[in-house]
């Protein structure tokens, strides 16, 4: 029997622990993205001692370990604080959610002083014990330019470099500022936008941004600019003598964190980056690691699937979608994304791709150009009809797709 999916309203994290089909989902979220190869050890055997051992990198760079039993969940938050990889308390881990540039500090074409509004902006989320009643979801992201541009990262509050200096921008209002005043301003946003009556998410609704400006008496404001949905090639060589690598669809077992660690500290200088888009940035490093599976080249097919934990571990699912994504992948046309769902959530990717597959009892349901919870215009489809389909897609996001099957 096929259960029907349940949208939980929240994100799990270090102490709000979420039950799955095959555990208890927890996350660790790194403080500013960044790892060394002795902490992303700990995970990886924490992983192993108080999970299944399977690890998965969220679209905003935690890292999420899954089969933790209810007193798992709690032996695993202590590990993670004596590892220095958490708060203490919940409510200051819960506002720390920022989502970063992987290559802040170390990309010669990113704003220079953005380390110090990345500081400035933690260390105020840190101390604003009076920040209470944001949705779980809420984020705020810190942009910095050059090789992942502005205009990337999705989040209610963005602070984005800009030619002359930088903007906050909250929804579809921005303000420019100076670096120095980043932080202040988003944080004041954040205590606005949560005294409001209902608490909303500017991204979800972007007209939140005037009154928010309006409410910290700062209405004079511009439009913000449009966000260019854009996902960075981080695979390979990247600018400040830095080697990405990106996970497969999917989650990975310890051992391949533990591998990456330890040719962070042999053949890096020991610091890692886990960013979005299953991406792991090490600092310092002129070769990837050579691990089976591992994606390590810009053209990889890889980076352009999004798959789900599926039946692996969900109970809304009914079929094993990340061996089916990695099946359909080497068919995939250059440029063109596929999202395989377990169920109309979308858990993995709740933006559109060029194809949607979504599982269902009887085969997958197709969306062309579309996210999981759209109309499908085919359903049933098996992986075997669905191979052609793939092959054949056009990048072209108005262009009509190939003719799902002969009825």
């Amino acid at each position: 029997m096929t259960i029907a999916p349940t949208v939980r309203g929240w994100c799990p994290g270090l102490h709000t622990p979420m039950e799955a089909a095959d555990g208890w989902l927890v996350r660790v979220r790194p403080p500013l993205g960044r790892l060394s190869g002795a902490q992303a050890r700990q995970i990886a055997r924490a992983a192993t001692m108080h999970g299944n051992g399977l690890i998965e990198l969220t679209s905003r760079g935690n890292l999420q370990l899954r089969g933790l039993t209810s007193d798992g969940t709690r032996a695993f938050a202590h590990d993670m604080r004596i590892a220095g990889l958490a708060s203490a308390d919940a409510a200051t881990e819960a506002r720390r959610g920022l989502l970063l540039s992987p290559l802040a500090g170390i990309d010669p074409a990113a704003a220079p002083d953005a380390p110090d509004v990345i500081r400035a902006l933690d260390t105020a989320l840190t101390n604003a014990d009076t920040l209470r009643g944001l949705p779980a979801k809420f984020v705020i992201a810190v942009e910095c330019g050059g090789h992942v541009p502005a205009g990337t990262l999705r989040a209610d509050i963005v602070a984005r470099t800009t030619n002359t200096g930088w903007m906050v921008v909250c929804g579809d209002r921005a303000l420019a500022c100076p670096g120095a005043d980043v932080a202040r301003i988003a944080v004041s946003l954040a205590h606005a936008l949560a005294a409001m009556e209902p608490v909303m998410r500017p991204l979800r609704d972007p007209t939140l941004g005037q009154a928010a400006f309006a409410r910290i008496r700062m209405p004079d404001t511009a439009t913000a600019p449009s966000a260019r949905p854009h996902r960075p090639v981080l695979a390979g060589p990247l600018p400040g003598h830095a080697m990405g690598v990106v996970l497969p669809p999917g989650p990975i077992a310890a051992r391949m964190l533990e591998d990456i660690a330890r040719w962070c500290d042999e053949r890096g200088n020991g610091h890692m980056r886990v960013a979005p888009w299953r991406a792991i940035v090490l600092e310092q490093c002129d070769m990837p690691p050579p691990l089976p599976g591992l994606i390590t080249q810009g053209d990889d097919p890889r980076l352009r699937v999004w798959a789900c934990i599926g039946t692996r571990g969900c109970a809304c699912a009914t079929r094993d979608v990340i061996a089916d994504a990695h099946a359909l992948a080497p068919d995939l046309p250059p440029g063109v994304s596929l999202h395989v769902s377990g169920c109309a959530k979308g858990c993995a990717h709740p933006a559109p791709a060029d194809i949607t597959l979504v599982a269902g009892p009887g085969g997958y349901g197709l969306c062309p150009h579309g996210r999981a919870d759209n109309t499908p215009v085919d359903i049933g489809l098996s992986l075997a009809q669905i191979h052609p389909i793939v092959r054949g897609w056009s990048p072209a996001p108005h262009r009509s797709h190939p003719t799902p099957r002969e009825n």
